[in-house]
């Protein structure tokens, strides 16, 4: 009897012991995460990045928002989830196709299909199946690019839709004293106002708190919940190298260069030889990009340039070569390139990014270096600080500053230009050279003249139309609206120029190209143009700017903007105690002076110590 009772006792203690050891029972009276078990369904993650929750939880509660989330952190998963949790559709706005592309890509890949996108890419056939997908409640978030929103008949159809969250990515790109301004961004404005979405949600990873008070300005958007998540991520390694001259450069990047090979562990002696990991070494300007990777490659390193001055065919070689990870001898271990090597970058593993000059901005610097560990492993990220360097952003600065003598030389070439009563289609080439002008100095003088009140811009214009009809007008379809039928029939008679076609029907250019877009959107027509042109609409003339005074023009705004984001940047680069609390400062957190990241070169230099 006693062996008994021993036997049960142990039974009960093996028993109690594994009560112990196993995870708590769920309390039936706490409610279960709804957000982890949405986020465990649709995407297999158990946990929340720093910050996602709060923006998801932000716009999910109604409230428009503006986050300043930290690049390869994740943001896109905060308007990812809440798209496939609320009832309407979510439409985000996004710079690149490709970029769009790729996220489509992922989602599918991930088992989501309620996923779709428009843009000037798809077929005629494409569109309409989108369309159908989307009347059929198939679609739960939609990706646009901002120049199809050109078009009024579209946008009267997408708001047939529930707009339940509208997105724009890369906010950053609707400021004109942002890294990437993109003009057709601003039309957005006008966007969100027919639309009328229930919530609308920004994203950026380089906003400072000029550029977010622009945003919000250009949008107007009501009440918005501003969520600045920190731009620090810990395994980016910051530091700064001090050199005197390109010479002390060159000794420092290739000895860093060296520190970043790996020898493989396995394999025969050929494939064990050491291996370099990926990088990008960032340069000013395009003849130092050629003449740090000609210097890399006679040193055996597996190096390649970008630049805009490629041809498009050589900069997509270079970009496939850098992202090929296996073992062919094409690939490419480094690319040194200018900024023209930025957005759409989306390798995980690039181990170090080196900037051979300073930035313009802090802003672009830390875009750039985001560009690195997106695996979440450590990374380097080294400026290679010279203080002559200032000398070439200064002199960039004069240079494309406008002063009142350019900006009325300037209007008045384009009010010389050939054109239909008020309105010029101008290539930036052909002003640039009429003008006897740099490209950026006139991009500049056009903003001014446009705040001003005495040009209006249209971007992307077809330099000349091919247009191909739709084999049922053998049936004579036509448009039910006046205006389209005018428009076709012009079109049928043959090739035209956008300002031709406005001579024909005595309409503006403006009207014209809605006119296309639309007869494209509903199948008529499938047109192609070298989107070459910048449409301007003349809308004061030289005799009044020549009135205005240098403090009505503002002329010192520019240059005093341009050498203050430049400051930033020498602050970064010249610091004491700790690179990270300079750049979170920069980016409007609120930051203790005894803060320490405790991972940059300074930090741990004192660490050390």
């Amino acid at each position: 009897m006693q062996n008994l009772q021993d036997l049960l006792k142990q039974v009960d203690d093996i028993l109690e012991s594994s009560v112990d050891a196993a995870e708590p029972m769920p309390d039936p009276d706490v409610p279960a995460d709804s957000l982890l078990t949405a986020l465990d369904t649709h995407f297999g993650y158990t946990f929340f990045r720093k910050g996602q929750r709060e923006i998801v939880e932000a716009i999910l509660d109604g409230k428009n928002t503006f986050a300043v989330f930290p690049t390869g952190h994740g943001k896109s998963l905060c308007y990812q989830l809440p798209a496939l949790m609320l009832d309407g559709i979510t439409v985000v706005i996004s710079p690149l196709i490709s970029l769009m592309k790729d996220q489509v890509d992922t989602l599918r890949e991930q088992g989501i299909d309620a996923v779709s996108l428009i843009n000037s890419t798809q077929t005629w056939e494409e569109y309409q199946r989108t369309l159908a997908r989307l009347r059929r409640n198939e679609v739960r978030l939609l990706y646009i690019s901002p120049e199809r929103l050109r078009s009024r008949r579209f946008l009267d159809i997408l708001n047939t839709f529930r707009i339940s969250l509208f997105v724009i990515d890369e906010a950053h790109c609707i400021s004109q004293w942002g890294r990437d301004f993109r003009p057709a961004y601003l039309s957005l404005r006008d966007t969100i106002d027919v639309l009328q979405p229930h919530v609308i949600a920004l994203f950026t990873a380089t906003a400072p708190p000029e550029i977010q008070e622009d945003i919000l300005n250009v949008l107007n958007i009501p009440t918005p919940h501003i969520l600045i998540e920190g731009i620090e991520r810990p395994n980016l390694k910051l530091s700064v190298q001090h050199n005197e001259n390109d010479d002390e450069k060159y000794l420092q990047l290739e000895k860093l260069l060296n520190e970043q090979r790996v020898e493989p562990s396995t394999g025969d002696a050929e494939s064990r030889r050491p291996r370099l990991k990926n990088g990008i070494i960032y340069a000013g300007r395009r003849r130092e990009t050629e003449e740090i990777a000609d210097f890399l490659q006679r040193r055996g390193f597996r190096a390649g340039f970008y630049h805009a001055g490629l041809e498009p065919q050589v900069r997509t070689r270079v970009q496939e070569a850098f992202f090929d990870d296996s073992d062919n001898e094409n690939g490419l271990d480094i690319v040194v390139a200018t900024n023209a090597f930025g957005m759409g970058i989306d390798k995980a593993d690039i181990r170090y990014i080196v900037h051979w000059t300073l930035t313009g901005t802090l802003e672009e610097y830390c875009q750039e270096i985001g560009r690195a560990g997106r695996d979440g492993e450590d990374a380097r990220c080294v400026l290679l600080f010279c203080p002559d360097d200032r000398g070439l952003h200064d002199w960039f600065i004069r240079e494309s500053a406008p002063d009142k003598p350019f900006l009325l030389k300037l209007l008045k070439v384009i009010e010389d230009f050939k054109g239909s009563e008020r309105y010029r289609t101008i290539a930036n080439e052909e002003l640039a050279w009429m003008s006897s002008s740099n490209p950026t100095k006139i991009y500049v003088g056009l903003s001014y003249l446009e705040k001003l009140g005495f040009l209006k811009r249209w971007y992307n214009v077809p330099s000349q139309l091919s247009v191909r009809f739709r084999g049922f007008w053998q049936e004579q379809v036509e448009p039910q609206d006046a205006a389209q039928r005018e428009l076709l029939s012009e079109l049928r008679k043959g090739v035209k120029t956008i300002l031709e076609l406005c001579d024909a029907i005595g309409q503006n250019p403006k009207t014209i190209m809605e006119g296309l877009a639309e007869l494209q959107s509903e199948g008529y027509i499938q047109y192609w143009g070298q989107e070459d042109l910048l449409l301007i609409e003349l809308r004061e003339d030289s005799q009044m700017l020549s009135t205005l005074t240098d403090e009505q023009i503002k002329i010192g705004d520019y240059i005093r903007r341009k050498q203050n984001q430049l400051d930033q940047v020498f602050v970064y680069a010249l610091e004491s105690t700790c690179r990270m609390r300079v750049i979170r400062k920069h980016f409007g957190e609120t930051v203790e002076e005894s803060y320490r990241c405790g991972t940059c070169d300074l930090c741990q230099s004192q660490d050390s110590n």
